[in-house]
């Protein structure tokens, strides 16, 4: 009986280990270009790779955050983003947006509801931005969703979740490291979806370094209250 508990054990160990640990892939750097550095790695069991991307940019986390958190701006510098409505603000660090993916060859757009939480690290400063593709939001918050019109000629993705993480280097640097796994849906063909994935976080990182750059931008300070918690920008 012991044996056969035992035995149980290490099976459901092996199911967990391939199915559900991912930590067994490596990051294969695809492209250094630019002062951009762009990784790739397969998720779990899934044919569709993960990326993270990495860019150091001589200004302030401020202005960084300032830009990521400027949606409707999104078609100025993330590759392929026609537009991105936000939805729901809870808090100055915890919103709900939605946002369409133009796609090449043909393909038909997609289109997410993303919800973005900010947290802030008073001991260092850093930043982490984690987004994660809900697909409930609409169904529960109807009257919400009425301003992003007809999208029954998108496809719907389901499964998207990464993060923004920004730290502050030296003499007003900060780096930018973007990780993010997202099944596009569809039937897109494994090989287009592993290239896409290489040139997305490459072309929206070199639009992010030319655009933070307006004075919208450079001129945005954080207000840090005396809890160490983000309240907004200063005015």
């Amino acid at each position: 009986m012991r044996t056969q508990f035992k035995l149980i054990l290490l099976l459901l160990a092996l199911i967990y280990s391939g199915f559900v640990n991912s930590s067994e892939y490596a990051w294969t750097k695809v492209k250094d270009q630019n002062g951009i550095q762009v990784y790739t790695k397969q998720y779990l069991k899934n044919d569709i790779k993960s990326f993270k991307a990495t860019i150091s940019i001589n200004t302030s986390i401020d202005s960084i955050l300032a830009i990521l958190m400027d949606l409707k701006a999104c078609n100025k510098w993330i590759h392929h983003c026609k537009q991105s409505t936000l939805l729901l603000r809870k808090s100055f660090s915890e919103y709900y947006h939605h946002q369409v993916q133009s796609f090449p060859f043909l393909a038909q757009n997609r289109h997410f509801i993303l919800h973005s939480k900010i947290t802030y690290y008073p001991k260092n400063g850093n930043i982490l931005i984690s987004m994660n593709a809900i697909t409930n939001f609409c169904v529960d918050n109807k009257s919400l969703c009425r301003n992003i019109g007809n999208t029954d000629h998108l496809i719907r993705i389901k499964h998207s979740h990464g993060y923004y993480l920004l730290e502050t280097l030296h003499d007003n640097t900060s780096r930018v490291t973007w990780v993010q796994h997202t099944n596009p849906e569809g039937d897109l063909p494994i090989w287009l979806i592993n290239q896409m994935i290489q040139n997305l976080p490459y072309k929206t990182l070199l639009g992010l370094r030319k655009e933070v750059f307006k004075a919208k931008y450079q001129n945005k300070r954080l207000n840090i209250n005396h809890e160490g918690k983000m309240i907004g920008f200063i005015k």
